[in-house]
């Protein structure tokens, strides 16, 4: 234990002393500063220091406290061995209540009982929700509507496929026209507007962007058409393998029948003659070969921009895509005639994202040189905007261009890449709590991109959400103390 440079100055003296000289000079009598320095051997100016001192103490032991029971207070040192102990203890915990419990006692030596961490979810759950619905996105918003379930739960997903934000993020009741109805309503409310909307084939998306009445236009989900087309493209492919094997198996068993000595063990069956089985590997060939290649024209003539670096004619994507779908029309099977009818349903709305680039751009490129509006494009195509090779009196015409090229939108990949993002929670909880969605909402939309070209940046800052807290700090204000308080 620490000891005073002077002993006979020990604490209580000390404690008397400032006690003492806390008293006015008329009560503890005139000169009797001087007579303790002159006793205790010490200067006045330490005298007042003692005084100044026992006047702290006794003011900080004595000031008002909070109501009830003192809050029990331990000090946890950080040091490498705690750090480390947190990394083995994180992986094996999940997010269930249970869990958290042992999380608490394992890194931080602290009981909670359930309840108590139950109570703590729905009070930051419903903080969490608050300030979901009190963001305010100031710029145009590339809305992507998708459905994922907890068991037969929907919750409603909507994201910005420009900045992938978290739009809305919520357990409904169903996932009919209704519900997806009041879900725009509220994003339109808090003053979101959309650009456009990409959904696949749920007919309650659609149904309730018509019911809101929003003038929002929808386009059909150009990433579940192709997730579909190369489906039954790999289908095609694995069947032509299939009658390959089947023709070469009857051509043996031909052979072999016709040699005068058998072979040994069991001789081969095939329900097929060998000219049977040669035609069907020839047709099966010839249907994945001309399914591959028409299905990249109909690829190719719906992209912006062409192989040769020139903006995509809607007429003629048009006419490449009709050609097309006539050829396949001819092509065997059922789930090909499915995804043909699906192309011919759909065909106008997989169209109009190009018609709307094709009539915004007209005016931009009237007197663009076109070995220039070449290298803009391709300049976007390999994600690089700078102005610096592009002549002064184009600067202006490129950033317009490729401005209306960010606003292309027309599939709805990055709420399927939510969704997978998902998924392990739901299925942790075997459902969504009040408490868990806007909580994983808060975090994925506070939370910087490690990697990709959204790299360094939240959401938030990506969709031009000025003085957006960072992650630490969305968590730090769940539990801020109202200035009410």
């Amino acid at each position: 234990m620490s000891e005073y440079r002077r002993k006979d100055l020990d604490l209580s003296t000390r404690i008397a002393i400032g006690i003492e000289m806390l008293l006015p000079a008329e009560v503890r009598g005139w000169g009797r500063a001087s007579e303790l320095a002159d006793k205790y051997g010490i200067s006045r100016a330490l005298l007042y220091r003692f005084k100044d001192r026992v006047q702290a103490a006794l003011e900080e032991a004595l000031k008002p406290k909070a109501v009830g029971r003192p809050a029990e207070e331990k000090f946890l040192r950080v040091d490498r061995d705690t750090v480390r102990k947190a990394i083995a203890v994180m992986p094996v915990l999940t997010g269930s209540v249970r869990n958290i419990q042992i999380g608490l006692e394992l890194l931080f030596g602290v009981h909670r009982s359930v309840g108590y961490i139950s109570q703590t979810l729905q009070a930051a759950g419903e903080a969490a929700k608050a300030h979901n619905e009190g963001v305010r996105v100031p710029l145009p918003v590339l809305g992507e509507a998708d459905e994922i379930f907890a068991g037969r739960q929907p919750c409603l997903t909507v994201v910005d496929g420009r900045s992938f934000l978290a739009l809305n993020l919520a357990a409904a009741e169903s996932r009919d026209a209704t519900h997806w109805g009041l879900t725009f309503l509220d994003l339109d409310a808090r003053g979101v507007v959309f650009q456009d909307v990409a959904a696949d084939g749920a007919r309650g998306i659609r149904a309730g962007l018509q019911e809101a009445d929003l003038a929002v236009p929808l386009r059909p989900d150009l990433f579940h058409l192709l997730r579909d087309g190369k489906k039954l493209e790999s289908r095609l492919e694995k069947a032509g393998y299939k009658a390959i094997g089947m023709a070469e198996k009857a051509i043996r068993a031909e052979r072999e029948a016709s040699q005068p000595t058998r072979r040994r063990g069991r001789p081969l069956k095939v329900d097929l003659t060998a000219e049977e089985a040669i035609e069907q590997e020839t047709q099966a060939i010839a249907t994945y070969e001309h399914f591959s290649w028409l299905l990249a024209e109909v690829r190719q003539a719906l992209e912006p921009i062409t192989k040769f670096h020139r903006l995509q004619d809607p007429h003629q994507a048009r006419q490449t895509s009709e050609v097309a779908i006539e050829l396949l029309q001819t092509l065997p099977g059922e789930r090909i005639a499915d995804f043909v009818r699906y192309l011919q349903n759909h065909l106008d709305e997989l169209l109009a994202p190009l018609r709307w680039l094709h009539e915004t751009l007209t005016p931009w490129c009237q007197n663009l040189p076109p070995d220039l509006l070449a290298w803009i494009l391709a300049a976007w195509q390999n994600g690089i905007r700078s102005l610096e090779t592009i002549p002064p009196q184009w600067q202006r015409t490129a950033t317009a261009i490729w401005d209306a090229l960010a606003l292309f939108h027309r599939s709805s990949s990055l709420a399927e890449s939510l969704h997978s993002w998902l998924r392990p929670y739901l299925s942790i909880h075997r459902g969504t709590p009040d408490w868990l969605l806007p909580l994983l909402q808060l975090f994925w939309n506070h939370h910087v991109f490690s990697r990709g070209k959204r790299a360094g940046s939240s959401p938030l800052q990506l969709a031009g959400v000025k003085e957006a807290h960072s992650l630490a700090g969305a968590f730090d204000a769940l539990f801020a103390v109202p200035a009410s308080a």
